[in-house]
């Protein structure tokens, strides 16, 4: 616990040792941002029991369609081993094996899938991958969806706002506030729905406190979570951006996990 709450990092990305520098050194480059870790299972245990997490929900995105399977087994086994961490899997919109590797994806105890347009290079919006979002809508699992960039526009709040009209079961958490460096725009498109929620991973280092108050309550604090974006930040760090925000007891306590632990389960 954290000054007296539970609190879970809502998104954490984590590699296995072997190539974990490698990754988020492409991480750093893309972004043009230093990492504060380097994305090892023992760094975020570590990074977070300084903090006082309760709980983590890791993910990693499979850049190439080739990558999914091995990334599973990875995410899979640390939640065998580590009880605190919540899995979501990787798909691949241009996997030759995507409803294989869905099918594969729902034998297993994961509780949502992670999506990276920009890393993976598709148009959020795109009725190529229509198809993905079927099977997924159908499966009641969420999204766990990167949003925005201040250069591309692959996922942008306005796509994500065509996705949720044309799928109207889909469950997704919009990252970064709903649009990294698009925060304005995600509270123009983005409407509050009981399926849809967001985090404020890498949001709060980019803004005034007086603004992440208001798109948090904008988008409404009971639809919003907790997220570190590690290995990219530390929680220590993060969670003093959080506080300093000045939110309510009761608005701290949902968004640092209460919110989460409620919408993970209300499939």
């Amino acid at each position: 616990m954290y000054n007296g709450y539970t609190v879970i990092d809502a998104h954490a990305h984590i590699f296995p040792d072997k190539i974990a520098e490698k990754a988020t050194e492409g991480i750093s480059q893309f972004y043009d941002l230093p990492m504060s870790h380097e994305g090892r299972m023992g760094e975020l245990l570590q990074s977070g029991d300084r903090a006082g997490m309760d709980g983590y929900l890791v993910c990693s995105t499979a850049t190439h369609p080739a990558q999914a399977g091995a990334i599973n087994a990875f995410i899979g086994e640390i939640c065998t081993q580590y009880p605190q961490c919540i899995g979501f899997a990787a798909l691949h919109p241009e996997s030759e094996m995507l409803e294989e590797e869905f099918k594969a994806i729902l034998k297993q105890p994961f509780k949502g899938i992670k999506l990276h347009p920009d890393f993976q290079s598709f148009n959020m919006d795109d009725p190529k991958v229509y198809p993905m979002y079927e099977m997924i809508q159908a499966s009641g699992l969420p999204i766990l969806m990167h949003m925005g960039d201040p250069h591309r526009c692959f996922s942008t709040p306005t796509r994500m706002a065509k996705v949720l009209k044309d799928f109207p079961r889909l469950r997704v958490i919009a990252a970064h506030l709903g649009g990294y460096r698009r925060w304005e725009e995600a509270a123009e498109m983005l409407r509050p729905s009981d399926r849809l929620r967001l985090d404020t991973s890498s949001c709060l280092g980019f803004m005034t406190p007086e603004d992440a108050v208001r798109f948090i309550r904008r988008h409404g604090a009971e639809n919003c979570f907790f997220g570190v974006d590690f290995p990219m930040w530390d929680h220590t760090e993060e969670l003093e951006r959080f506080f300093a925000l000045g939110l309510t007891d009761a608005e701290n306590r949902g968004i640092l996990a209460e919110n989460l632990i409620e919408w993970i389960h209300s499939k």
